[in-house]
């Protein structure tokens, strides 16, 4: 039963992991693409409503992404992912049931991101709690 727990929490990690850093990929480039729109629209348009409007879109969704991704980089995947794989359990615990890990999750990377890192940490509960105490006697 560990085993398959330990799998599991593997496995959900993975998942969380590369569905933030995907999505935050995509939301950056979305960015980056808003902010090419608008500044290339905006000398025709001499930089009006719509253009001032898609810049900040562009630069609101850019800096979501590129902090979704980055966040996936050096947190998730380094303490998170890498210490499931070495066998540091309660190290992975620690870092997955903070908050707001799960919150840059939601923001950043979706649903998706969020209910697999989710998944994680109930799995990871699992592994560290202590062993169940004998019966009386």
């Amino acid at each position: 039963m560990a085993q398959t727990a330990i799998t599991e929490a593997r496995n959900f990690a993975n998942y969380s992991y590369l569905a933030l850093l995907i999505i935050g990929a995509l939301i950056a480039l979305y960015g980056l693409y808003l902010v090419f729109i608008a500044l290339a629209w905006s000398f025709a348009l001499y930089f009006g409503p719509w253009g001032v409007g898609t810049l900040i879109s562009g630069i609101i969704a850019l800096a979501l992404g590129g902090f979704g991704a980055f966040t996936a980089l050096t947190v998730w995947k380094p303490k998170i992912v890498d210490a499931i794989d070495q066998g540091r359990y309660a190290d992975a615990y620690q870092v997955a049931s903070n908050p707001i890990q799960l919150i840059i999750g939601l923001i950043c990377g979706g649903v998706i991101s969020f209910i697999l890192l989710f998944l994680t940490q109930q799995k990871l509960a699992e592994i560290v709690k202590p062993p169940p105490p004998p019966p009386p006697a």
